[in-house]
């Protein structure tokens, strides 16, 4: 793990609740004009692997040989989430093109695919990155993942080496995360409010496939996520879900990588990070919330800047 690395928030803004809330929420209510812009200019294109139909938005640098990124949204996330646009804006900048991946029924995609997703579809994800890769006919590219995005994007690392691939606050114990949600009030609600309406949007979909009414009553999103696990994956129990996609471990031995992750992150503790193999790197921030790095009260994000950085050093942009 590496000394810590220098961010600094604006006064008013160390809090990582704040930091969490402000970029998961705030940025969505107080895009700036400029970013608004830049999503309208960018290409939708759909993506057909392992016979799903799953979309990324490109944008796509000056130069026809600029180096690639692709980018992997937080769970309940999209590729039109501000986190990633911003990150997807800064790195176009620099000289990139950049594909924003949307993971299955995500972002108003549930009526694209019969199949539910599920956070353990790894061979999927890595047949769509290796789509991207081959679209824009590249031997290589950087991977930013988000979150649980990051937790995907560390297993594409493993399963891809020619990725450059940098996780942000990835989830690393899949069965803690869901209990750090569990432990707050706020986020709970959060993401069971996001998850319940994609359920609606497949239920609205595909009416003779679906009738999730057994879950509206539930408050707890570990009863919910175990039932859901039961009913609607190939899973004997929630242990067997949850252990296809922790990177504890032996996991992530020999992989490439490097995080990115803040000591005060309310979800992801950084013990988490510390008994990772050696072949990743961590820089681990005294403070930025949960993939936030809120860096002033214009809502900009530290992340941006460490991407660009990160990325034009191994891709050469």
């Amino acid at each position: 793990m590496t000394k810590l690395t220098s961010f600094r928030p604006a006064i008013g803004l160390a809090n990582p609740n704040l930091q969490t809330i402000v970029s998961s929420v705030g940025r969505k209510f107080f895009k700036p004009a400029w970013l608004a812009d830049f999503e309208r200019h960018s290409e939708l294109r759909d993506i057909h692997v392992q016979g799903q139909h799953l979309t990324a938005r490109y944008d796509r640098a000056s130069e026809a040989n600029a180096p690639l990124v692709m980018i992997i949204h937080g769970w309940l996330g999209s590729a039109e989430s501000t986190y990633v646009v911003s990150a997807a804006y800064a790195l176009h900048q620099a000289g990139f093109h950049v594909a924003r991946l949307t993971l299955r029924d995500h972002g108003n995609t549930a009526d694209l695919n019969q199949g539910l997703f599920h956070s353990a579809m790894t061979d999927e994800v890595v047949a769509a990155a290796q789509f991207v890769i081959d679209d824009f006919k590249r031997s290589e590219a950087g991977l930013l993942g988000f979150s649980m995005g990051g937790n995907f994007a560390l297993r594409l690392a493993a399963a891809l080496p020619k990725l450059h691939t940098l996780a942000v606050c990835p989830a690393i114990s899949p069965q803690h995360t869901v209990d750090q949600i569990g432990g707050s009030v706020v986020y709970e609600r959060y993401f069971m409010g996001k998850w319940r309406t994609l359920w609606e949007q497949k239920q609205a979909a595909f009416p003779d496939q679906y009738d999730f009414s057994a879950m509206n009553g539930i408050r707890s999103i570990q009863t919910l996520t175990e039932l859901f696990i039961a009913d609607h994956t190939h899973f004997s129990d929630l242990s067997e879900y949850y252990a296809a996609y922790d990177l504890r471990g032996s996991r992530l031995s020999g992989v490439n990588a490097t995080i990115l992750a803040a000591e005060d992150d309310p979800i992801i503790p950084p013990e988490h990070y510390s008994a990772l193999p050696p072949s990743i790197t961590v820089d681990l921030t005294e403070r930025g919330g949960h993939t936030a790095y809120i860096k002033n009260w214009h809502l900009e994000s530290w992340v941006d800047d460490y991407a660009q950085a990160f990325f034009s050093d191994l891709l050469n942009a």
